[in-house]
């Protein structure tokens, strides 16, 4: 029986050392790869003229409540027969849920005909 327990042992000591290795060789593939993604930055960053950010999410500015209102006052001011939703989004460049709950948070600010995707907003 003892020799199985040491033969176990031993097993157990070599799936250790594999593992160890396995764990090894994955770490220096990823420092390979973050070494080739920041490569990768760089000759981005070269080809646009805009400095890398390494390991950064780049987000949108947010656009300011007061530029969502000039841009759609402005749409509507040159629309006698008004715009829907998608149109003063297509207008005004502002994203479709921008301008879609900034108008139901103003609804005192415009005229509306229609329901629904037939809606059309107008100045007042």
């Amino acid at each position: 029986m003892s020799d199985v327990q040491s033969q176990i042992a031993e097993l157990q000591a070599k799936i250790q050392n594999l593992r160890s290795s396995q764990v090894t060789e994955l770490r220096e593939k990823l420092a390979e790869a973050r070494k080739t993604v920041a490569d990768l930055e760089a000759q981005i960053a070269k080809v646009t003229g805009k400095a890398a950010v390494v390991g950064a999410v780049v987000r949108r500015t947010r656009t300011s409540s007061e530029d969502v209102r000039k841009g759609v006052l402005k749409a509507l001011a040159g629309s006698p027969t008004g715009l829907s939703q998608k149109e003063i989004s297509d207008a005004t460049g502002l994203n479709y849920q921008t301008v879609a709950l900034f108008l139901k948070k103003n609804p005192k600010d415009f005229k509306t005909t229609g329901s629904f995707k037939s809606k059309r907003y107008f100045l007042k």
